[in-house]
């Protein structure tokens, strides 16, 4: 809540700062990607140990997201020379981490010879409006900065166990994919280098954060043991960094 309120803050005062001065920086649209790290319970995954019950099920915070990849296509018009109001989409997709555990877990709960576990991907995608900042630190080299607001939508993955005992297949488990809108911000800051008169590379880092509310459908099972997630209400929050592009438009 203190980010929002910050961004807030500087969203209400900008209109103010357009009055020192009349010169307006460049403005600009831009492509980017790079590698996010998810962070908190959304990036961890259980123990087969905590994972294990015999008698009744276990409820299971941890989202097993590993590192991450994404792209981005943002824009921004300067009504000042060092503020600007943009906008952003951004794409990425996560893998998942610790499924051998996950997958024992399973076995020593449902006492069976073999669990085999396969897996689709979290995805998430995200439009953001927002504010941005830049300072000049040399003649090619800028400061820049952002604080956005907007929703996320994301899907989390469909998990799916294969049971075998006594060389015979019994129904699998499945944990359902879900999907959920939700609010998100993101804030972040990073270097510009123009390298031509219409472009430049973008070197920057920013935190992100939602939190959607999942219910999670699973299939019937016939042994009232082991993991199973009926509802996921976790941050998702990460880390991020990229590398970009940004092709700025003439000047008047």
């Amino acid at each position: 809540m203190k980010s929002i309120k910050i961004f807030l803050l500087i969203a209400a005062f900008a209109p103010v700062i357009t009055c020192f001065g009349q010169e307006k920086g460049t403005s600009f649209i831009g492509l980017s990607g790079g590698a996010s790290f998810p962070m908190g319970n959304w990036g961890k995954a259980s123990t087969a140990t905590s994972l294990t019950s015999l008698e009744g099920t276990v409820n299971d915070v941890s989202g097993y997201a590993s590192t991450g990849g994404f792209g981005a296509l943002d824009g921004a018009w300067f009504f000042s020379k060092n503020f600007a109001i943009g906008g952003m989409f951004k794409y990425g997709t996560y893998n998942l981490h610790g499924m051998d555990s996950l997958s024992y877990g399973y076995e020593k709960s449902f006492e069976v010879d073999t669990t085999r576990l396969t897996h689709t991907n979290y995805k998430m995608w995200s439009i953001m409006p927002g504010l941005y900042y830049y300072l000049p630190l040399a003649k090619n080299l800028s400061f820049t900065a952002r604080a956005m607001m907007g929703v996320s939508h994301t899907s989390t993955p469909q998990i799916t166990v294969t049971i075998e005992d006594g060389g015979v297949f019994d129904p699998p488990i499945i944990q359902n994919s879900s999907s959920q809108t939700s609010f998100a911000f993101d804030v972040g800051a990073g270097l510009r280098y123009v390298i031509t008169k219409r472009l430049a590379v973008d070197l920057k880092g920013d935190y992100y954060y939602t939190k959607p509310d999942f219910t999670i459908n699973n299939s019937p099972r016939y042994t009232n043991a082991g993991r199973e997630v009926t509802k996921y209400n976790q941050p998702l929050t990460s880390i991020n960094a990229s590398l970009g592009i940004a092709y700025t438009f003439p000047g008047k």
